[in-house]
């Protein structure tokens, strides 16, 4: 059915009332209308900017990898092809500035005096990604967790628990022949130091207590002093809720423990300092480069544990690495 002209205000303004965002394919291809929804989640500032641009070369022409996207692979557009109707749960659209949204939208056929055209309803979809990443990040830490729970178990039971049963042994055998006493004292203190030093080891795997106690700049300050790359430290001394302060810590040990590892690096720089209302923490060396975000579980891991804080990971990795976090305070 066609609107008669007095209906045409009417329409619009119940357009541009949605809270979804609603975009108008003409049979060219053409935008023909957007409402102030799509003008938003698209980063225009008015839709006359898009009023009779191509559809598809204008927000659609890449996909979410940088790849080129094929017009007529294009799901958006194939109602105008085809006269069905496409749902998509989530696909990228281009803004204005060049920056891909993640949106699910649906496509249905529209009749318009020169050929079909396609209406397109759609939303940005950020949040509810951001809340599904926070979602999985919860779940691999629980695993994680276990995991680690199962191999302290097994470092306890091969490390600081054998030695404490041979410290136990050898004072045994002091009480039960006072000739070798001293002997098997002597054995018994050396294994006991053995196993104060595992367990202060494990602990510092865990949480360390200094930084409980002293903070970031000074746990960094131990963490680094043995260091096998110069390490520069540039780390505030204001404190931070504890959960704050294990992300930004354990988030620079990984990222040093990778250095000393993998980067064939001479000088590793840490600075963490407050940027705004977030904690802004940043690793980087000067070493061959070549990480990736995506590879190993380790940085898997701390992208996991700043997720579930709400922050981020980045890594950019060619002259050299850098590592930067953030976090909201």
């Amino acid at each position: 059915m066609t609107a008669e002209p007095h209906d045409l205000p009417l329409a619009e303004a119940l357009m541009a009332s949605l809270a979804d965002a609603v975009y108008f394919v003409d049979a060219r291809g053409e935008v023909s209308f957007v409402n102030p929804a799509a003008v938003a989640v698209l980063g225009y500032d008015d839709e006359l900017e898009l009023l009779g641009c191509d559809s598809h070369a204008t927000i659609h022409s890449h996909r979410r990898d940088g790849v080129p996207f094929p017009a007529d692979e294009c799901p958006l557009l194939r109602p105008r092809r085809t006269g069905e109707t496409v749902r998509v749960e989530l696909d990228w659209f281009i803004r204005r500035d060049g920056s891909f949204v993640p949106v699910s939208y649906s496509s249905s056929p529209i009749a318009t005096p020169d050929g079909r055209g396609a209406v397109v309803v759609f939303r940005d979809v950020s949040e509810r990604l951001a809340a599904e990443e926070v979602s999985l990040s919860r779940a691999r830490i629980i695993q994680a967790a276990d995991e680690e729970r199962r191999r302290i178990g097994r470092d306890l039971h091969d490390g600081a628990q054998q030695r404490l049963v041979q410290v136990l042994m050898s004072v045994e055998e002091a009480r039960r022949r006072p000739e070798s006493a001293s002997a098997a004292l002597t054995r018994a203190a050396q294994e006991a130091r053995r196993a104060i030093e595992e367990l202060r080891d494990l602990v510092n795997g865990v949480h360390p207590l200094v930084l409980t106690d002293r903070g970031i700049a000074v746990a960094l300050e131990e963490l680094t002093a043995g260091s096998p790359v110069i390490v520069e430290l540039d780390i505030t001394e204001e404190r931070f809720a504890p959960e704050i302060e294990a992300a930004a810590y354990f988030t620079s040990a990984e990222a040093l423990t990778n250095v000393a590892k993998h980067a064939d690096a001479t000088v590793a720089r840490v600075t963490i300092h407050r940027a705004g209302g977030s904690l802004r923490i940043e690793v980087a060396d000067d070493g061959r480069g070549g990480a990736d975000l995506h590879a190993g579980s380790g940085l898997r891991g701390l992208q996991d544990r700043l997720a579930v804080l709400g922050g981020t990971l980045a890594v950019a990795s060619e002259a050299g690495t850098t590592l930067t976090a953030t976090v909201p305070l």
